[in-house]
């Protein structure tokens, strides 16, 4: 009896077909790339600024973009996304030491960073508060 219930359940088994479904691989970067209007706040000089900005996937690292004219200043920095989150690590660009975060919020890219002017003279940092829309 318990060969024929083994021999069963084998027979059973060997039918049945096993579908495993895994997730399409979604690229978080995507809705980070385009271009925006940026509308900016600076804290201390108490100042509102406008200007485009560019962001584009990284060529070498799967998480990372590159922000182009980021501060409106023509400098390029590098972020790391994670979902709909981005950090800026700390880095020196062309005298500027620029760390900060992000996030998409519906269709705005909400930006708070550091920006520490180091190009000569007394340092100027700066608390910046940024908005950006898709064109």
């Amino acid at each position: 009896m318990k060969k024929l219930l083994l021999f069963g359940a084998i027979l059973f088994l060997g039918g049945c077909e096993i579908y495993v479904f895994e997730e399409p691989h979604v690229d978080d970067r995507n809705l980070f790339i385009g271009t925006y209007h940026v509308d900016e706040y600076s804290q201390v000089t108490e100042q509102s600024y406008t200007y485009s900005m560019t962001i584009q996937k990284s060529c070498c690292n799967s998480r990372e973009i590159k922000i182009n004219n980021f501060y409106g200043v023509g400098i390029s920095v590098r972020a790391i996304v994670n979902d709909n989150r981005l950090t800026i690590p700390l880095q020196l660009v062309n005298g500027y030491e620029i760390d900060g975060t992000g996030k998409m919020l519906y269709d705005k890219l909400v930006l708070t960073y550091i920006v520490r002017d180091l190009n000569g003279g007394p340092v100027f940092t700066d608390f910046v508060e940024a908005n950006g829309w898709f064109y």
